[in-house]
């Protein structure tokens, strides 16, 4: 099993993108030398949400951070609804240091890109991950679709990704094999993307690291990640390393480790929505039960597409509760 981390991107959401330089630095220097497929560093050069550096990545940024090592080890993320579309801006092949773009994209927008990763191979000349965004909100057939677009393209690698923390591959692992089983077939990589918001994240590892279908995983130190976090690395790793990972984060932890989990992002991974609605309850010190009952009527898009007026419309309709 490959693993790829994520710690400087997903574990973004936790300081607003805004890492300090000499902590990027030594994090990279530290994971560099352990058996990691690529470490990815944040997002490229978004359009909306954050203005910090690890937001919107540029060539600079990554320099800074690798001190021009040149192992190219690095990729990035770009989600297909915030990033600049205009190709000149991404890095080419010709530099030391990105060898992957990595692209998600919400299940509305996929047509528009897998078009756009495309012209971005083409472009680039680097490697292509797609990974499909929210994936157990997709029924049977909608995944099969997508497989049918996607398996058409000359992407490197194909990943699903757990966003919401929902996946139990104790039910599901056949299912998932199936579809993993037709990636590995049309000569491409395959990896998951798990999160932990109902503590299953590890488990589902296991169930991944037995499935010969199944590439990569990725992780982050610590868990860290949007909502209850990530699949967890120290865990994966052998002795050594899981060592030398728990010294870091205990150096780090003050700053940047102590983290409390809410049970409002259990509740989210149950329904299988976005966490964005727990952030947002948790601010508000929103009673449970509330929560809970406006979890079980969301439908549609706005299960994986946060919409802040639909959670303030459902509790403004119940007497006595101000948000």
């Amino acid at each position: 099993m490959e693993i790829v981390d994520v710690t400087l991107r997903d574990g973004g959401f936790t300081c607003d993108f805004d890492w300090p330089m000499e902590f990027a630095q030594e994090y990279y220097d530290l994971v560099s030398f352990m058996d990691i497929n690529c470490m990815e560093l944040g997002y490229w050069k978004q359009t909306s949400k954050s203005k910090n550096k690890f937001f919107n990545l540029n060539m600079d940024t990554v320099k800074e951070v690798t001190k021009e090592q040149g192992k190219k080890n690095v990729c990035v993320m770009i989600d297909f609804h915030y990033c600049t579309k205009e190709l000149k801006e991404y890095p080419t092949n010709n530099q030391n240091e990105i060898k992957m773009i990595r692209m998600t994209a919400r299940k509305d927008m996929i047509a528009g890109a897998i078009e756009f990763a495309n012209e971005l191979k083409q472009h680039t000349g680097l490697e292509i991950a797609f990974n499909i965004f929210n994936t157990t909100n997709y029924t049977d057939y909608e995944l099969n679709k997508v497989l049918d677009d996607v398996l058409e393209t000359d992407f490197d690698l194909i990943g699903f990704a757990d966003t919401h923390g929902h996946l139990n591959l104790n039910n599901d692992i056949t299912k998932y094999e199936q579809k993993f089983k037709r990636i590995k077939e049309s000569g491409k990589k395959t990896c998951f993307h798990l999160h932990n918001h109902t503590g299953q994240a590890y488990m589902n590892y296991i169930k991944c690291s037995e499935s010969p279908y199944i590439d990569i995983c990725d992780t982050s130190i610590g868990g860290l990640g949007k909502g209850a976090g990530n699949l967890k690395l120290e865990e994966v790793m052998n002795k050594p390393k899981s060592l030398e990972l728990s010294a870091f984060i205990n150096k780090h932890y003050d700053s940047l480790f102590k983290k409390t989990i809410s049970p409002y992002y259990m509740v989210t991974g149950r329904f299988g929505i976005t966490d964005n609605y727990a952030t947002q309850a948790m601010k508000r010190n929103l009673p449970m039960h509330i929560f809970i009952d406006f979890c079980k009527n969301i439908d549609g898009l706005y299960r994986d597409n946060f919409d802040q007026d639909l959670l303030y419309t459902y509790v403004g309709a119940i007497e006595g509760v101000k948000i």
